[in-house]
C-alpha cells in the first residue's frame, strides 16, 4: 500500500485567494493542496455550512489565510479585519479537528477576533513571499510531523490499531518468544513470525476478507498457547523455510469502519463515492502508521512482526 499525503484544505477570502495559491505552492510537496476554489471541492445541491462539515471528514488538515478585506468601526476605532467566513472556516476546523490540524496565517496589521489571543500564528506581508514561504514552513514542518504519528479523527482507526496490538499482537509476540516446538508433517518449526496482512479496501466483513485470503492460500489454522489463552492463528507451513514457520493475521477489528464513514458522510444511497475510498485509504494507512509505531516500541516485535499488503 502507496502511504498517502496528507489531504490539505486551503481556505481564504477571494481578495486573500493570490496568498492561497502561493500557499498551497509552499505545502505541495508534503501533501495532496485544494484550494477552496478548485473543482469537485463543494458538492452540488448542499449549502456552504453542510459542504464545511463534509469536509472536516475528508480532509487531514486545514490551512487558512486572514487577509486585510474589511475595515470595521470596533470601541469608536476603524480596524481592519479579514473576512468572517474565513474566521468561521478556520473555528470550524478547529473545533472538528483540533489544534495541530488547523492552521492559520495572518497578514501584518489585522485585527483577529479576541478568542484567538495569546496564540502564536505567522504574520506575513503581501509583498514578501519570503515570509509567505517562512510562515508555510512552519506549518509544514508541523504538518509532516502530526501526520507521521498518526492522527485522531471522527473514525476511530488509530485506537484500533493500539487496542490490535495490545490485546493481539503483543501477546502473540511475546509466546513466539516461547512456543514448544511445532511438528507438522515430520518437519520441525522452532522460529515463529507474524505477517499482519492490511486488507485492500474495507468494504464488508474483513471476517470474510480473511477467511477467503487464508483459503486461497493454503494457510491451516492451529493455536499458539500463551500465559492466558489459546490464540487461533493461521500457518503457512514450507518446509524448506524450517525451522521458520509464517504466522498471518488479517486484523478483523477493522469491520465497521466502512459503515461508520458512511454514517459520518450521511450518505442516502447505496454505493461507495469517491470521497468514501479516498477516507477509507486514508485511514487504512493510518492504522498501519500507528501499528507500525507500537511494534517498533518493541526489539520482540520488531524481529517478530511484518505488515503487509492484502495479495
Amino acid at each position: 500500500m502507496t502511504d498517502l499525503k496528507p489531504k490539505i484544505f486551503i481556505g481564504s477570502s477571494k481578495a486573500g485567494y493570490s496568498i492561497a495559491e502561493k500557499v498551497k505552492d509552499n505545502l505541495v510537496n508534503i501533501g495532496d493542496c485544494f484550494l477552496w476554489q478548485d473543482p469537485n471541492v463543494w458538492e452540488p445541491n448542499r449549502s456552504t455550512f453542510e459542504n464545511l462539515l463534509r469536509m472536516v471528514s475528508y480532509f487531514d488538515f486545514g490551512v487558512f489565510v486572514a487577509t486585510a478585506d474589511d475595515l470595521t468601526l470596533t470601541n469608536d476605532k476603524i480596524v481592519i479585519e479579514p473576512r468572517d467566513n474565513v474566521i468561521l472556516e478556520m473555528a470550524l476546523f478547529l473545533g472538528a479537528m483540533g489544534r495541530d490540524k488547523s492552521f492559520l496565517l495572518v497578514e501584518d496589521g489585522i485585527k483577529l477576533p479576541t478568542d484567538f489571543s495569546g496564540i502564536y500564528m505567522p504574520r506575513f506581508d503581501k509583498g514578501n513571499d519570503t515570509i509567505i514561504k517562512n510562515a508555510c514552513d512552519e506549518y509544514a514542518n508541523k504538518i509532516a510531523e502530526h501526520y507521521k504519528l498518526g492522527h485522531l479523527s471522527l473514525y476511530p482507526t488509530t485506537a484500533l490499531a493500539i487496542g490490535y496490538y495490545k490485546n493481539f499482537v503483543a501477546g502473540l509476540v511475546e509466546s513466539a518468544q516461547e512456543a514448544e516446538t511445532l511438528e507438522f508433517d515430520g518437519v520441525k518449526y522452532s522460529d515463529f513470525k507474524l505477517k499482519v496482512v492490511i486488507p485492500k479496501d474495507l468494504h464488508g466483513m474483513i471476517r470474510e476478507k480473511a477467511a477467503q485470503f487464508y483459503k486461497r492460500h493454503g494457510l491451516v489454522e492451529n493455536a499458539m498457547k500463551t500465559k492466558f489463552r489459546n490464540h487461533p492463528v493461521w500457518f503457512q507451513l514450507v518446509p524448506k523455510q524450517a525451522p521458520t514457520a509464517m504466522l498471518f493475521d488479517m486484523p478483523s477489528t477493522l469491520t465497521g469502519i466502512d459503515d461508520a464513514i458512511e454514517l459520518i458522510l450521511q450518505k442516502g444511497f447505496h454505493g461507495r463515492t469517491k470521497m468514501q475510498e479516498v477516507i477509507e485509504q486514508r485511514e487504512l494507512n493510518n492504522f498501519r502508521r500507528v501499528l507500525q509505531m507500537q511494534i517498533d516500541k518493541s526489539p520482540f516485535a520488531q524481529a517478530t512482526v511484518e505488515i503487509i499488503d492484502e495479495f
